[in-house]
């Protein structure tokens, strides 16, 4: 018997059995609806910029995708580069309330898949990104001698 709340995130629970209907559901710590718990396909870019609790939205963010979210959202581009993987791009989506949302959409050379991943919202090219993301708090002294 459940009494208080359960938390989903991580679990491959799909929906809630009647029986837990009225239960609290959460995901990572924060409290959501099953809609966002459950059906992560139709939390629109909408919704999480007029979210106004920054974990919540955090976490709508998270369930619907950052690049569905960009795509979604018509973020700004930036900057736009490549490297040994192919191009990359830099998107920003203010967010009310809040620090703008800051992305480096990237490739990985070694398998071909798309990450899109959030930088600070202070970054201004792809490279200070990807330099970022490697750990280099200056960009100058990241160069990569090989890309895997």
């Amino acid at each position: 018997m459940v009494s208080s709340w359960i938390d989903v995130a991580g679990t491959k629970i799909t929906s809630l059995p009647r029986s837990l209907y009225g239960v609290q559901i959460r995901w990572r710590g924060v409290p959501v609806d099953a809609r966002i718990a459950f059906l992560s396909e139709t939390i629109t870019s909408h919704e999480v910029l007029a979210e106004t609790n920054a974990e919540k939205r955090r976490v709508m963010l998270e369930r619907m995708g950052y690049e569905k979210f960009l795509a979604d959202a018509q973020g700004e581009t930036l900057d736009e580069d490549r490297d040994a993987g192919g191009p990359r791009r830099l998107v920003k989506v203010p967010m009310a309330g809040d620090e703008a949302l800051v992305c480096v959409s990237v490739i990985c050379p070694s398998t071909g898949r798309q990450y899109v991943l959030r930088v600070p919202p202070d970054t201004a090219t792809c490279h200070q990104a990807a330099a970022w993301v490697a750990g280099f708090d200056n960009a100058d002294d990241y160069r990569p001698l090989i890309e895997t």
